[in-house]
C-alpha cells in the first residue's frame, strides 16, 4: 500500500518539471512510498573511496547507466542528511559507506535509533517515519553483510545487529500485512531455517517465519493478479493494485525470491517466486508504456515520468539480476530482450539526471522528491553491480 505521511503527502503525490521549476501536483501513475524526509541539509561527501565492484557481468547500456548512476550516489546521496538516503546508498556501496567522516551506519544508528517499549522490555528500533518499512534499515545490513556482533553507539548505549533483530522479532505485529512485510521476511528467513523457524513477540504470542513469508507472498500474488491476466491475454494492462504497492510492486517479488534463497521451499514457494518474477519482467515494457501515457503526456513532465521509471526499472532490473546471481531463475530469450531494452531506457534516464534537469533547484523546492530520486538511484545502481556470471 502506499501510506499518507503525517504531513498529508504520499509517496504518488510528486513534482518536477523538465526545466527545473519546481511545483506539487499528483501523479497518476503510483510511486513506491518512502519516509517523511527531514529538511535536506548537506554533509561534504567522504572522498572518493567508494569503487565500482569488480566482475559483475554488465551490458555497455548497464555500464553506461552504472557510470552516471554512482555520481548521482556518491556526489549527491552521500551527502544529504537524510537517513532513508543514506541508508539507501549502502546498498551499492557496502557497509563501510561514509558520510562525511562517519560510517553511514553508524551515523544513522546513532541519531535515529529509539529504544521501544514492550512487554517489560526495552528494544531498540528506527521509527516508521523514519524507514518507511518495518524492519527496512535492518534488511540493509543484512543485504550488506553486517556481523551480527557489530555494535553502533545509540542513545540506549551500545547496540548491536543481532540486537536489532531481537528487537524486529520482539516487536513483530500481526498489523505488518500484505508487500509491508518484504523486508521483515528478508531479515526473518535469514535468520532463522525453515525447520527451526518459531518465535515469539514481546507479548508471548508465538509466529513461525514460513507463516510470514507465506502471507507475503500471497499478497505478491494478489498484487500481481491483473498483470498475470493480461499475460494470458484475458484483459489488457493497465492500472491495478500492484502499482499501490512499495516502488511499484517490486519489493514483494524480492522478499518471495529472498525467502527462496535462504532455504524456504513450503507451499511450492519457488514455482510461485518464479511466476511472480515473470510476471515483473513482462512488466517492463507495459508498465513504462503507461508511465509514459499517464505521467510523460504532462506539459513539462519528462523528469515526473523519468523518476517514475528509474524507479521501476532500477528495482526490475534488481531483482532479475539478484535472481539470477543466486540461480533461482534464468531468463527466457524474451525475457532477455525486454531486460536488455529496459536497461538501455535506464542509462538514458541516468544520463539525463546528470547532464539535463536542474536537481539543486528541485533540491531546494521539493526536498522529498529529490530524496526519492536518490533513494531510486542507489537501488538501480545496486542492480547494476550485483554480480552476475
Amino acid at each position: 500500500m502506499t501510506r499518507r505521511r503525517e504531513d498529508g503527502w504520499t509517496r504518488r503525490r510528486f513534482l518536477v518539471t523538465a526545466g527545473g521549476v519546481a511545483a506539487g501536483t499528483l501523479v497518476g501513475a503510483a510511486l513506491g512510498d518512502a519516509a517523511s524526509s527531514p529538511t535536506i541539509r548537506s554533509t561534504p561527501a567522504a572522498g572518493g573511496n567508494h569503487k565500482p565492484r569488480a566482475g559483475a557481468a554488465m551490458s555497455p547500456a548497464l555500464t553506461a547507466a552504472a557510470a552516471d548512476l554512482r555520481r548521482l550516489v556518491t556526489g549527491r546521496a552521500l551527502t544529504v542528511d537524510d537517513p532513508w538516503v543514506l541508508m539507501h546508498a549502502v546498498l551499492p556501496l557496502g557497509a563501510d559507506a561514509r558520510h562525511g567522516d562517519e560510517p553511514i551506519l553508524d551515523y544513522v544508528t546513532r541519531t535515529w535509533l529509539e529504544p521501544v517499549a514492550r512487554g517489560g522490555a526495552q528494544y531498540a528500533a528506527f521509527p516508521l517515519k523514519v524507514e518507511a518499512h518495518p524492519n527496512h534499515f535492518l534488511e540493509i545490513m543484512y543485504a550488506t553483510a553486517v556481523p551480527p556482533e557489530r555494535a553502533f553507539a545509540s542513545r540506549m548505549g551500545p547496540v548491536t545487529r543481532a540486537d536489532l533483530t531481537r528487537g524486529a522479532k520482539a516487536l513483530f505485529t500481526p498489523a505488518i500485512q500484505g508487500d509491508e512485510l518484504s523486508w521483515t521476511v528478508s531479515v526473518l528467513t535469514a535468520e532463522s531455517k525453515p525447520d527451526a523457524d518459531r518465535f515469539e513477540n514481546a507479548d508471548g504470542r508465538a509466529f513461525t517465519v514460513s507463516a510470514v513469508v507465506e502471507a507475503a507472498a500471497q499478497a505478491g500474488e494478489a498484487g500481481y493478479a491483473d498483470t498475470v491476466a493480461a499475460m494470458r491475454g484475458t484483459k489488457p494492462y493497465g492500472r491495478s493494485g500492484v502499482q499501490e504497492y512499495a516502488c511499484n510492486g517490486t519489493h514483494v517479488v524480492y522478499a518471495v525470491l529472498d525467502a527462496v534463497r535462504n532455504g524456504y521451499r513450503g507451499s511450492r514457494l519457488p514455482e510461485r517466486a518464479t511466476a511472480l518474477l515473470q510476471a515483473l519482467l513482462y512488466r517492463l515494457g507495459p508498465e513504462v508504456a503507461l508511465i509514459d501515457k499517464v505521467i510523460g503526456a504532462e506539459p513539462g513532465a519528462q523528469l515526473n515520468a523519468d523518476a517514475a521509471k528509474l524507479q521501476f526499472l532500477g528495482h526490475a532490473i534488481e531483482n532479475a539480476r539478484f535472481a539470477q546471481r543466486h540461480h533461482l531463475y534464468a531468463p527466457t530469450a524474451a525475457e532477455q530482450a525486454a531486460i536488455a531494452t529496459a536497461e538501455e531506457q535506464l542509462a538514458g534516464i541516468a544520463h539525463r539526471l546528470t547532464t539535463t534537469y536542474d536537481l539543486d533547484t528541485l533540491a531546494r523546492q521539493v526536498p522529498r522528491a529529490y530524496s526519492l530520486i536518490l533513494g531510486d538511484a542507489c537501488h538501480a545502481l545496486h542492480a547494476a553491480e550485483i554480480e552476475v556470471a
